[in-house]
């Protein structure tokens, strides 16, 4: 017999911002070292960015100036599942993992294929 998983997460705006938050701020700061994640919101086609952005984060920095960075749908995947991951979120290392969009935000989802009866059950 075989079976599969499937699961979604959603994650709003806010948990988006947290999950970027906890994952990529390090990176963010090595080339802003004075920036601080202000905001975050779903990229829209009037926005002026890459047409495969996702996300818009927006970075706030000393002298009250902005910067905006995007993510991508494969970005924005690892982030989430980093965040997971950090959030003790236990997630199968072989299921395939991708987004979708919700109503306010973005779902993550976990497709588990083809598993195996296990050899014993306890």
């Amino acid at each position: 017999m075989r079976f599969r998983e499937y699961r979604r997460i959603d994650f709003g705006t806010d948990l988006i911002a947290e999950a970027v938050r906890a994952t990529v701020a390090d990176l963010i700061r090595l080339e802003m070292p004075d920036a601080e994640l202000d905001s975050v919101r779903m990229a829209t086609p009037e926005d002026d960015v890459d047409e495969e952005a996702v996300v818009v984060a927006r970075w706030r920095r000393s002298g009250g100036l902005y910067r905006d960075c995007t993510l991508d749908a494969e970005e924005l995947t690892a982030v989430l599942v980093g965040w997971c991951r950090l959030a003790g979120v236990p997630l199968p290392r072989t299921a395939e993992k991708a987004i979708e969009p919700a109503e306010d935000g973005v779902s993550l989802v976990i497709r588990q294929r083809g598993l195996g009866r296990p050899r014993h059950l306890h």
